[in-house]
């Protein structure tokens, strides 16, 4: 992107957003890396405090042409969160509470910028947990969970974390709000009848899941962790549609999270360590 380019784009991001704009050289090169092999020098950073904020970035970095990345703790190894030329949003300084936390239906709904361990922290105490695990859980983030379709040690007990996103809070490419949560009968019809982008995505996934049907059958693998590519297997179940579930997994391409609300289950009464030796 060219310097002037840059510069105005900062100046837009400036006049309306109320968190942090960073296109300074420093934080461009900070960005630019994960815990992957790759490295590629984003347009410029925000930090931002509110849903607001988000609906900003992606407004104006829409009507500019330019693209945007969500990111967590930056601990992928795929290179998921580098782009090269993106606006990067980092949710982590500001948009990290936990908002409401149901015992009696075992549910939470927090922002994305809570990493694993402090959201399991403060879940503690009334004896429920959310339940992928990844060996980085001490800086992963949900929404870096959402976006992996993270898993953990434990996921062959537990499943992936697609398995435990019951909804989610969005803002769409063109800045509007949507809410992902499962639909089905009178509300499924009436999200398709939705005029607007919102109303353009039911309708799109509905026709390319139901064509992609029988190549999706034959081709996705059936093992228990399989996390690669968009979830088009989930997006013809019965029961209704939840484009929360196509959002997992999709490394931040389809639209950014502001909020989630996740499935919780009990914490074990018990647990302990096998040490198996092999000759």
């Amino acid at each position: 992107m060219a310097i002037s380019a840059r510069s105005d784009l900062a100046a837009d991001l400036r006049s309306v957003v109320q968190g942090e704009v960073r296109f300074d050289s420093y934080s461009r090169a900070l960005y630019s890396q994960d815990a992957s092999i790759y490295s590629m020098e984003p347009a410029g950073v925000v930090l931002p405090k509110s849903v607001e904020d988000t609906q900003a970035v992606l407004e104006i970095c829409n009507r500019n042409g330019v693209k945007v990345l969500s990111r967590g703790g930056g601990t992928g190894l795929s290179g998921q969160t580098v782009q090269e030329g993106a606006v990067v949003i980092d949710y982590t300084k500001y948009m990290h509470d936990v908002l409401e936390i149901n015992v009696e239906e075992q549910w939470v709904r927090t922002q994305p910028g809570i990493t694993l361990t402090e959201l399991n922290r403060q879940l503690r105490p009334h004896g429920l947990m959310f339940t992928p695990d990844p060996s980085t859980a001490s800086r992963a983030t949900v929404g870096g969970a959402m976006g992996n379709n993270s898993c953990g040690a434990h996921s062959i007990i537990y499943g992936k974390t697609v398995d435990h996103v019951l909804g989610q809070d969005v803002v769409l490419s063109d800045g509007g709000i949507a809410n992902f949560e499962n639909v089905s009968g009178a509300a499924l019809e009436a999200k398709l009848r939705v005029g607007g982008l919102e109303g353009d995505i039911y309708r799109t996934v509905r026709d390319v899941a139901s064509r992609a049907a029988p190549l999706v059958e034959a081709n996705f693998p059936k093992v228990l962790r399989r996390v690669g590519g968009y979830n088009l297997d989930l997006v013809n179940e019965p029961g209704g549609l939840n484009l929360a579930q196509l959002m997992v997994g999709s490394e931040g391409t389809l639209a950014a999270v502001t909020s989630a609300r996740l499935n919780l289950v009990k914490i074990p009464e018990f647990s302990g360590l096998a040490v198996l030796h092999f000759k």
